[in-house]
């Protein structure tokens, strides 16, 4: 099979199909490719995703792959402490994963993407230097494909950015292990709220989280530092199951309908993401929120800005490094100082004690939350000195030099 196009995605995921339907959309000739026989299977993810990221990208949400709509959250400190936040309407939903990228991928081939699944990508084809094509493998045989641009969508072990050079692997000490299941029988306080567990004996480096999916069905899942805690990242989420007080209620009368199990990269986006011809987007370019773990949305957005930066460069007949140079000044203009500074602020929040967490969310309420880890400044500093705590100012020393304190 050979293939002469404008643009080859490989990655059929948010951030490819986002990328494929919106160069489709402007006229550019797709080829589309993912080496699964079924999109969206398996799930690797606790299905949550906000309204803001597809506004952005002017992708509408399927309606058939929402399962519950969502207005806030619900997060438990290590001595189980709430702070909760709550929007009087739904700003976000839990999605069907194999539904919701399935839809997608279905428009960007509805938009005039040609499509290639169960196709697995062995090499970067290279032209004077500069990548030209790929060369893959399928139940039809040899796959040959040329283009005037690479687009890696592929994923946190993306082949495509370790072919080219610009991520060689993951790190460990940049990823969390997850582990999660699908339950039915699940008891929550509300179902419009997410729920979030934290703590160095509840998950190291992490949170467990519990996802209504409506009628007492829920995601429940945990992410844990693959580097961090003494027990493995199942381990810790069957200890949440049996052991801790609020977690082994709610799940008492539980059932697990599926099990998944993945890695979520939150070391920050990879420091380049773009060569001549070529462009990383999503989980192969980094683009994930450092503490939450959260990235469809930045998926999608950065995927939709892709395929723009694609359409401009090949009609100007420029696919230069310099000129998808646009790609990288955009999307990080939108999200570069945001991840930069929830980097560094995961590094404080994984130093600091369960205690000192603790008191800090006596001080905190949901917005707070939400503010600190969109980056924006928040007024704690008065109840954070009633307290008198030397750790706990520590660590609001550093919220300061961050800039995260007004």
């Amino acid at each position: 099979m050979k293939f002469k196009v404008d643009v080859a995605i490989v990655g059929g995921g948010p951030a490819g199909s986002s990328t494929a339907l919106t160069a489709a959309k402007l006229g550019l000739n797709v080829l589309l490719i993912d080496r699964k026989a079924h999109i969206g299977v398996p799930v690797q993810c606790g299905e949550a995703i906000g309204k803001t990221g597809p506004s952005i990208a002017e992708i509408d949400i399927p309606k058939e792959a929402i399962r519950n709509p969502i207005r806030g959250f619900r997060v438990y400190s290590p001595s189980n402490i709430k702070v909760d936040y709550a929007k009087p309407e739904p700003d976000g939903y839990i999605v069907d994963r194999r539904v919701f990228d399935k839809e997608l991928f279905i428009k960007a081939a509805e938009a005039g993407a040609e499509t290639l699944i169960n196709t697995e990508i062995k090499e970067l084809v290279f032209k004077d230097g500069k990548v030209s094509g790929l060369i893959g493998v399928n139940d039809n045989g040899k796959v040959e494909v040329e283009s005037k641009i690479i687009i890696g969508a592929d994923g946190v072990f993306s082949i495509i950015a370790k072919m080219a050079g610009l991520r060689k692997y993951a790190k460990l000490a940049d990823l969390d292990a997850s582990v999660g299941y699908e339950m039915c029988n699940v008891e929550y306080d509300d179902q419009e709220l997410m729920e979030f567990y934290m703590g160095k004996n509840v998950a190291p480096r992490g949170y467990v989280w519990i996802f209504p999916k409506g009628e007492k069905r829920a995601n429940v899942g945990i992410g844990v530092g693959a580097q961090d805690g003494a027990r493995t990242a199942l381990d810790y989420m069957k200890s949440f199951m049996k052991d801790h007080p609020i977690g082994r209620e709610k799940l008492k009368n539980a059932k697990i309908i599926e099990y998944r199990v993945g890695a979520i990269p939150l070391g920050g986006p990879n420091e380049k993401n773009i060569l001549d011809n070529l462009m990383l987007v999503g989980d192969a370019a980094g683009q994930v929120h450092p503490i939450t773990g959260g990235g469809i949305g930045y998926s999608l957005v950065c995927g939709s800005i892709a395929g723009k930066v694609a359409a401009e460069a090949i009609e100007a007949g420029d696919t230069s490094e310099r000129m998808l140079s646009n790609y990288e000044s955009r999307w990080r203009g939108k999200y570069g100082e945001e991840f930069s500074k929830m980097l560094k602020l995961r590094v404080l929040l994984e130093k600091a004690e369960d205690k000192t967490l603790d008191q800090l969310a006596e001080i905190l309420n949901g917005q707070n939350i939400v503010d600190l880890t969109a980056g924006r400044k928040i007024s704690i500093l008065f109840s954070a000195v009633k307290k008198r705590n030397k750790d706990l100012l520590n660590l609001l020393n550093g919220f300061r030099q961050l800039k995260l304190i007004q």
